[in-house]
């Protein structure tokens, strides 16, 4: 039987030190990731989008993350560190820079597909990546550290970015910040190297 054991005795040894970049990369992602999700159906009702307009952009990111694991497959079989996440993370950084380039429906769809092609694939690339650099007793332990990691960005994510939002008073400040946040975490992932 193949199965992991997750008795208090089947817990592999976790360092935390070795993969500290991945970590913060992490942090980022659910920083930026919720950020983005949080302020931008605000942007589109402030660029004139109504109820259907917003439905429609939270349905083209429905309808963009099934295509996940098709358009990332190759991208999430690359065992080299952080790479597959940096390539995955990156592409939803560009997804929420995006509306800095201008405002138009169209334009917002677009943010919102590449966004959401993306973002559920990062979760994906974060076990994939603690599949190829842990034995399989450590999975829980290293599961556990990387979801810490993202639930206090996406806690703490919304708190700065509205706070940042409300000083300057402009809702583009929220989506350029979450982008950031976003660009931050796969230069981070980027620096991650495999697990010795």
């Amino acid at each position: 039987e193949s199965s992991v054991r997750f008795s208090e005795g089947g817990h592999g040894s976790f360092a935390i030190l070795p993969v500290l970049i991945y970590l913060a990369g992490y942090f980022l992602f659910g920083a930026g990731y919720i950020a983005y999700m949080t302020f931008m159906i605000a942007y589109v009702r402030d660029s004139g989008g109504g109820a259907a307009a917003q439905a429609a952009f939270w349905g083209l990111i429905g309808l963009s993350a099934f295509v996940t694991p098709w358009a990332w497959r190759g991208v999430l079989a690359l065992d080299r560190g952080g790479l597959a996440t940096a390539i995955i993370l990156g592409t939803n950084a560009l997804g929420a820079a995006l509306p800095m380039l201008g405002h138009s429906p169209a334009w917002l769809a677009v943010s919102a597909v590449v966004f959401g092609v993306a973002f559920f694939a990062v979760v994906g690339s974060t076990t994939a990546f603690v599949r190829f650099n842990y034995p399989p007793e450590a999975w829980p332990t290293a599961i556990a550290a990387m979801t810490i990691s993202f639930g206090l960005g996406q806690t703490l994510g919304p708190i700065a970015v509205g706070a940042i939002t409300d000083a300057l008073g402009s809702l583009s400040y929220a989506l350029n910040v979450s982008a950031a946040l976003l660009a931050l975490g796969a230069v981070a992932a980027l620096c991650q190297r495999k697990v010795a």
